[in-house]
């Protein structure tokens, strides 16, 4: 699917300013010595339950997958700026909050009790995704950036964490912003910058040395504008993996090895746990932010339906999970993490 190129209308919503990004001074890391007599600090209270639904860490997480975010009528992968907000609201109340994908590929979602994961996943880096308005510093409030700093601005238990899977010789625009968002996007709103390769064509199509080029190329070029973030996770352009599919894992262009440690696909169900035995990291299915079937609303219902979502038990040392699917779990991936089987009806 080739990028359009679209920005965001003015009307509707409220504009977020935004200082231009600079480089920020080096930390003085030197620590003061405490008084003698300073108090040792209390340890923080427990965060408050976010739901009373019961632990559930064998459960499903919807990774969404966005392109344009729009205010005119939407083609197939686009989603209007209004239709955004409500998946947000929706989100929300039904106890989502985002989980940075590599927090999830680790095993760290640290959560309160009775809240879901949710991962956010953008591709193709369009211009309605971030966008300024002519000023160069306000942002669009119809953007993707915009409504969630507007959105987390509302709920201060809602911290964004999404991953941007970048064309990185296109991205959000003009050029001479570039760089500033990409630092934006990681420095202030500590999201991941991904990889979509440098051209947006089926993979498969590809020789090896083609593959490696769209991938290790697309490294190089977001390096050059991002130097020192890693970058390791794809998003396949239409969802089509190459041939030799261990080139989306490791390879090498320009005598400079890439490496990745997820593979995104298109469509077209949750994403099972990381403690499941079914997750494959280089297999990461996402839930389309479109309307019909297996789309986001769809598989949302779906979800809250047959109470099958991923529910945090509020602690990370421990895995809970009903009885019947303890054996889901592969032990392996319990990263020092307890299994807690929990019978019907028993509380934790």
């Amino acid at each position: 699917m080739a990028t359009v190129p679209c920005g965001c209308s003015p009307g509707g919503g409220t504009s977020v300013p935004v200082s231009p990004v600079t480089e920020a001074p080096v930390a003085n890391t030197a620590q003061p010595t405490p008084a003698p007599d300073s108090p040792t600090p209390a340890p923080l209270p427990p965060a408050k339950p976010v739901s009373d639904r019961p632990a559930n860490e064998a459960g499903l997480i919807p990774v969404l997958e966005y392109h344009r975010v729009i205010t005119v009528k939407p083609s197939r992968y686009d989603r209007r700026a209004s239709d955004f907000r409500k998946d947000l609201e929706r989100l929300y109340k039904e106890g989502y909050r985002p989980v940075a994908l590599q927090d999830m590929l680790a095993g760290k979602i640290d959560l309160p009790a009775g809240a879901s994961p949710v991962i956010l996943t953008f591709d193709d880096a369009d211009a309605s995704q971030f966008r300024y308005l002519k000023d160069g510093t306000t942002l669009d409030p119809n953007c993707a950036v915009a409504i969630l700093r507007e959105f987390e601005q509302k709920h201060a238990d809602w911290k964004t964490r999404a991953t941007f899977y970048v064309l990185p010789e296109s991205a959000f625009g003009p050029a001479k912003e570039r760089t500033a968002k990409f630092k934006f996007l990681r420095d202030e709103m500590g999201c991941e910058i991904g990889n979509h390769t440098v051209k947006h064509v089926s993979l498969k199509s590809l020789s090896d040395a083609k593959v490696q080029e769209e991938i290790g190329g697309a490294v190089q070029k977001i390096q050059k504008i991002l130097p020192d973030t890693p970058i390791v996770s794809i998003a396949l352009p239409m969802g089509i993996a190459p041939k030799n599919r261990s080139l989306l894992g490791k390879g090498t262009y320009a005598n400079q090895p890439y490496a990745n440690a997820s593979v995104m696909l298109v469509g077209a169900n949750p994403s099972p746990s990381p403690f499941a035995k079914s997750f494959d990291p280089m297999y990461i299915p996402r839930i389309q932010a479109v309307e019909g079937g297996s789309g986001i609303t769809d598989w949302l219902d779906q979800m809250k339906k047959g109470k099958t979502a991923y529910v945090s038990d509020g602690d990370p040392t421990t895995v809970t999970v009903p009885a019947r699917d303890a054996a889901k779990i592969a032990p392996e991936r319990l990263r020092g993490q307890k299994l807690n089987a929990v019978s019907t009806g028993e509380t934790k």
